[in-house]
């Protein structure tokens, strides 16, 4: 018997649960979940803080909500400042503004400043009072702390008075009950303890410790045990029980209970298989109750009715029969209600939380108004909304109302209907043999001033004159249109009726009959975005919309201007299905992809117009994104409809925004970049945010952290339009600016150092202004050389720069007088020399004609030997003074270089000359000095494994370059800065660091741009293995061993610039190095002795100097003999052809590809072409130049260059028959096999097949 009891309860609770589903109230909520950040779909409880935060408690973490984002926290085991558990249980917000959270593994606090969670709360309890830990813990309204300790009682601390009360077990008005409280809630006389069996007991400590009332009747009577009851004090202070099985209320007057609300949902006992999980009140008077298996309920708190309520969005199916289980309700400080359900996220109701009203009446197509304030609804498929006459179609199209009652309806192919008294008259021009209309498929309708109706077809305009009751037509053939395709009708003002077609706007004046056909301004240098009119209105300002397939124009005939709103501009979509003007002058356009209210202010006395926009969707209340053309209506209160797939929106009345209502800003979010930053985290060593942004009153950033972005938040929930907000840079703007509104937050950019102070309002859709306003202090921080103390070491810097430059003006100045003294000094005595020796010429030479003549006459052998003896020793003065005449010719360069080389400065700063400076300077007045190699000025940098191989290389290059030798590619990259060397040669495989990696870091360091970087290779790579093996592409030149250390110190000359491509056979083996070879130890020194030379030697000397000379003319002809080829291989260019890629829109990009073609034609031949030499001819620099090329060709100059040889090859095999060696030459290869191994690479055949394919194709 018992059994067939319980088995009838159950059946009844079942049906209970089904019967209200089916009469449940569609109530519009809006919903929270995944898709919008919320990742738990299980909300346990929900909580809005004093700052605006609405706050989520799941089994995944913590979720913090500010109406645009949110923000999650979750346990971490290695963060002792994050949760101890991801699961919550509870939230409450204390006094101070912590949030105490309840976990599975216990109580934590947050921090909201630092944004982090105390775990070991044993502290703060005993501060209060409660020194053990409790089981439950609640705050009330007034921020005091209750703390239940089982067996022990409950210890109360009142937060203003800084008392704490123990609640023992003792039957005093100072004492409770004993037994096990499992809930701890509020009334209006104090807090009220729950007890597990169903006792409830109120308590305050707001004056002095009391026991207030308490009820025993359920435990008495033994109806409830369980430790999920909970209470709840509803709006007239009545107490409900509710819990697992457990619904009842309690009359504190009457000191009764009535079970009546449970028993109706079926919650007879604990032992019944659903549960309340959570009661709120709102300011109606509705009391919302939460279940798990009846979903969401509204009781009226006056009558008691219980209505089901199933919380779905605007634009979710209205057919779904679920039911969703509900875990927790809430209802914040501004009314909105929030439901936390078991499986759907959170869903929040509210007067006003959607922008518009819907009206499901199906798809509406046309929307008109009669004189007697009635609204029709054509639709696409079933006539008119309640209306059953007969129609012409069922398919509406337009419709129109006429002053003498009549109502107008359009179809898409069966003409026009008109209905009047009752009566339907049809007009179809393939029905009635009259003619009346000249088309059936009907697309607008309008009516003038004057009564008459004006009809838009396909074939042409139409007007019925209901005086008459004739039909007038205007068509392309009777010469009164240009097209016949008439899509929109308006009429405007001053008499003109506004015609859309598919070729433009006419303006057609009633008046006068004048036609003007637009496409854009009147001067038409402003054009429609598409010619194809969708729609067209006129609004109160004069001002013509124009609507297209490709957005909105606005013209403005009084300025002749035309502005544009697309989707550039943030108009929601570009296919413009309708345009009308409300009563506030604001201007609503309909169209495939959802709503847009344009605010038009005007910023001049010169009809000069701002429009604002703002976009709407199915979030908003829409009962759908696409609208159909024409479905727009502006009634004569001046609200507008708007018609759509599903039926009829209209915009909800709302009260105007209170500016003391309005929130105050919260500060959400910082980027600084696209980095958001978090609070307590290091950026580059630094803790940018030591606490919340919203908990801040400076922010602190350095010099490379001004740009940045603040986002804000407005804390209200409710509004249909979310708030706008407007803000003042104090220290950088004179004025209040409105922020971004789609992304509500403001950035800035570059924002020099300085303080700054940010103030932000929050702004209503009326335009009504907060008068809360959020102050935060900005600090940007100087960077390091603007700082004081680096303006004291600028003062000290120039003070001893000007004392150094005075100084050294000083040394110079007496310096150079010094060289003019010596060089005055030096021509002085030469012109001396040179008048004695002119003297002494002229008298010795008469001597030795008078010696002469005296050794023709001498009588005797003796004497005439003598006078021969005295003759050729005076012959020999004589020569010997013309050989100094001759040396002492032009010596003042001679001088300015020995005294540059033997003036010093002493330890005084004065100039002395270095002993014996005259001695040598006179011997290198009248004896020539050597000069030293070019090259020695140059370093070079060589990196290998192989140390003998090094040291091979600095003694045979030693003598010409300045080498210096590293096994290790990090110490070499190390004394870069101290060395800078000209030219770094660095093998490929080397250990730590390679070759390549050397290149790169070299190449990307701004300070070593200038140096040249050659790779070495061992043996020669093709592309495809450079690639393969990681080998950079950026280096300037590439070696593979073995190689020619003459081949080398050619290609090291090359990129030193030292050398054209040809004749650099004297880098090693040459002049240069027989110079060096040749020089001996004694020619080292200031002085060089000729008095030795032989006449055997002189000859041999100008032996040499002769073959050197015949040498120069033969390699003279061969440049000729190579420039006549070159000339020959540009000609075959002449007729326009080119060799580069200019596949590239930019005409500059082209002329720059070939400038650089014409340049690799002429210097082909170098083998090596240097790039910074290429990037000077082009006017560019060598990085500059590098980046362009990369950026329009995708490629490194080296592959352009190397890619152009090869084409030129192509040209070369095409039209010549010169060989493969001689055409590798040309075109810059080393060898015919590295060019023959390269060509096969790229084009997949060898020069020779290649040349044979072509000259069959010929």
């Amino acid at each position: 018997m018992a059994k067939k009891i319980k088995y009838i309860r159950h059946l009844i609770l079942a049906l209970l649960l089904t019967i209200p589903l089916a009469t449940a109230a569609v109530y519009l909520f809006k919903t929270l979940n995944a898709r919008v950040g919320l990742n738990s779909s299980q909300i346990n409880c929900i909580m809005k803080d004093s700052k605006g935060f609405v706050w989520f408690g799941t089994p995944a973490g913590l979720y913090r909500y500010d109406g645009y984002t949110f923000k999650s926290f979750q346990c971490n085991s290695l963060d002792g400042s994050s949760l101890p558990d991801s699961y919550i249980n509870s939230m409450q917000e204390a006094i101070d503004g912590n949030i105490w959270i309840e976990t599975a593994s216990g109580l934590c606090i947050y921090n909201p400043q630092t944004e982090t969670f105390g775990r070991e709360t044993k502290q703060v309890l005993s501060r209060m009072g409660i020194r053990d830990i409790p089981n439950i813990v609640f705050i009330d309204s007034k921020k005091n702390i209750w703390a239940y300790i089982a067996k022990k009682g409950v210890v109360a601390y009142n937060t203003q008075q800084q008392l704490s009360y123990d609640f023992g077990y003792t039957d005093d008005m100072k004492g409770i009950p004993d037994g096990e409280v499992c809930s701890i809630s509020e009334c209006r006389d104090g807090t009220m303890l729950v007890y597990n069996n169903g006792r409830i007991v109120c308590c305050n400590i707001d004056n002095q410790q009391t026991t207030v009332w308490q009820t025993q009747e359920v435990a008495e009577n033994n109806l409830r045990r369980s430790n999920s009851l909970k209470a709840f004090a509803d709006q007239v202070d009545n107490i409900w029980l509710y819990g697992q099985g457990t619904l009842m209320v309690y009359n504190k007057k009457n000191n009764t209970w009535d079970t009546e609300f449970g028993n109706q949902l079926g919650l007879t006992g604990a032992g019944i298989d659903s549960s309340v999980t959570g009661m709120a009140g709102d300011r109606k008077g509705n009391i919302w109750v939460g279940t798990d298996r009846a979903g969401l309920l509204r009781i009226n708190v006056n009558t008691h009715e219980i209505e089901p309520v199933k919380p779905q969005s605007a634009n979710s199916s209205l057919h779904t029969d679920d039911v969703t289980g509900i875990l927790s309700v809430y209802v914040d400080d501004t009314d909105l209600l929030w439901v936390g359900t078991e499986k759907a996220g959170v869903a929040y109701y509210g007067k006003g939380i959607y922008k518009f009203d819907s009206g499901l009446y199906g798809d509406i197509t046309a929307i008109t108004q009669d004189k007697d304030g009635k609204v029709w609804f054509g639709t696409s498929n079933k006539g008119i909304v309640g209306y059953d006459g007969p129609l012409a179609s069922q398919k509406v199209s337009t419709m129109a109302t006429t002053p003498d009652g009549s109502l107008w309806v359009g179809s898409e192919q069966n003409g026009l209907t008109r209905i009047l008294n009752g009566e339907t008259t049809f007009y179809s021009a393939a029905r009635d043999s009259g003619r009346t209309i000249i088309n059936d498929h009907i697309n607008a309708l309008c009516a003038d001033k004057t009564g008459s109706l004006w009809i838009a077809t396909d074939g042409g305009l139409q007007v019925y004159n209901p005086r008459m009751n004739d039909f007038s037509t205007y068509t392309k053939e009777n010469g009164k249109l240009s097209t016949n395709n008439i899509t929109s009708l308006h009429y405007g003002k001053n008499n003109n009726l506004l015609v859309g077609t598919n070729e433009g706007l006419m303006i057609l004046n009633l008046s006068t009959t004048e036609k003007t056909l637009l496409t854009g301004n009147s001067t038409n240098l402003m054009t429609f975005t598409n010619d194809y009119i969708t729609t067209v209105t006129q609004d109160s300002r004069g001002l013509i919309w124009v609507g297209t397939r490709e957005g909105v124009n606005v013209l403005n005939l009084s300025t002749d201007s035309l502005n544009y709103i697309t989707e550039n501009e943030g108009l929601c979509n570009n296919c413009i299905c309708g345009i009308t003007e409300d009563k506030n002058k604001n201007m609503w356009i309909t169209t495939s992809n959802g709503v847009c209210r344009v605010v038009v202010q005007r910023i001049d006395k010169e009809k000069q117009f701002n429009y604002g926009l703002y976009n709407y969707d199915i979030s908003d209340g829409l009962q759908s994104n696409e609208f159909n053309m024409g479905a727009i209506l502006t009634k004569k209160d001046g609200n507008v409809l708007l018609g759509g797939l599903y039926g009829v929106n209209w915009t909800r009345e709302r009260e105007k925004a209170n500016t003391r209502t309005l929130p105050r800003v919260i500060l959400t979010q910082l980027f600084i970049g696209e980095t958001e930053i978090q609070t307590g985290h290091e950026y580059n060593g630094t803790v940018i945010l030591p606490q919340a942004l919203n908990e801040s009153s400076v922010l602190e950033l350095s010099n490379k952290q001004n740009t940045f972005t603040i986002k804000f938040a407005g804390g209200n929930y409710n509004p249909s339009e979310r708030l706008q907000f407007m803000y003042w840079m104090e220290g950088r703007d004179e004025d209040w600016r409105n922020g971004d509104a789609l992304t509500h937050g403001v950035t800035f950019t570059n924002l020099p150092s300085g303080k700054y102070t940010l103030h932000v309002k929050a702004i209503s859709a009326d335009g009504a202004v907060s008068k809360q306003e959020r102050v935060l202090e900005i600090v940007i921080a100087s960077p390091w050389w603007l700082s004081w103390w680096m303006f004291l070491i600028y003062i000290v810097v120039i003070i001893f720069a000007i004392f150094i430059y005075r100084t050294i003006v000083k040394q110079v100045r007496y310096l150079w007088n010094k060289k003019k003294t010596v060089i005055s000094e030096l021509t002085r005595q030469r012109n001396e020399v040179k008048l004695a020796s002119d003297d002494l010429r002229q008298p010795m030479a008469r001597m030795a004609s008078i010696i002469g003549t005296i050794s023709e006459k001498a009588e005797s052998v003796e004497i005439k030997e003598q006078v021969n003896s005295l003759h050729f020793q005076m012959l020999q003065i004589i020569t010997r003074v013309s050989e100094m005449q001759m040396y002492l010719e032009n010596p003042e360069s001679k001088a300015v270089t020995v005294a540059e080389e033997r003036l010093q400065l002493n330890d005084r700063g004065e100039v002395n000359l270095l002993e014996n400076t005259d001695e040598e300077l006179t011997a290198d007045m009248v004896r020539p000095r050597k000069s030293g190699l070019v090259t020695q000025q140059y370093t070079i940098i060589i990196v290998d494994t192989n140390k003998e191989f090094l040291e091979f290389m600095k003694n045979r290059l030693g003598e010409i370059y300045n080498v210096y030798t590293y096994d290790n590619t990090t110490l070499a990259y190390n004394d870069l800065e101290v060395l800078h060397p000209h030219i770094v040669v660095a093998k490929e495989e080397m250990p730590m660091m390679t070759g390549s990696e050397l290149c790169n870091k070299i190449k990307t360091e701004k300070l070593y741009q200038d140096i040249r970087f050659v790779l070495m290779t061992d043996g020669v790579l093709s592309a495809a293995e450079m690639a393969g093996r990681n080998i950079t592409v950026s280096a300037d030149d590439y070696l593979s061993k073995p190689f020619n250390l003459h081949e080398a110190a050619t290609r090291f000359n090359r990129l030193l610039g030292l050398a054209p491509a040809e004749g650099l056979c004297d880098v090693i083996e040459g002049v240069e190095t027989r110079r060096l070879e040749g020089y001996s130890s004694s020619m080292t020194t200031a002085t060089v002795e000729y008095d030795d030379i032989s006449d055997e030697e002189t000859s041999a000397a100008m032996e040499e100097a002769r073959k050197m000379e015949e040498k120069r003319k033969e390699e003279e002809e061969e440049k000729a003999k190579a420039q006549e080829r070159l000339n020959a291989q540009l000609s075959l260019y002449a007729n326009g052809e080119t060799i580069g890629d200019y596949s590239m829109t930019d005409s500059m990009d082209q002329q720059l590809i070939r400038n650089i073609e014409q340049y690799v034609l002429q210097n082909m031949s170098r083998g090596h072409i240097n790039l910074e030499e290429m990037a000077s001819a082009m006017g560019m620099g060598r990085v500059p130049f590098y980046r362009k090329i990369r950026a329009i060709t995708s490629k490194t100059p080296a592959e352009l260059v190397r890619e152009l040889r090869l084409k030129h090859a192509c040209t070369l095999l095409e039209r010549t028959n010169i060989n493969l060696s001689e055409l590798a030459i040309n075109v810059g290869f080393v060898t015919a096999e590295n060019f023959i191994t390269i060509f096969k690479e790229k084009y997949g055949m060898s020069p020779l097949e290649y040349r044979l394919l072509h000259r069959k194709q010929e």
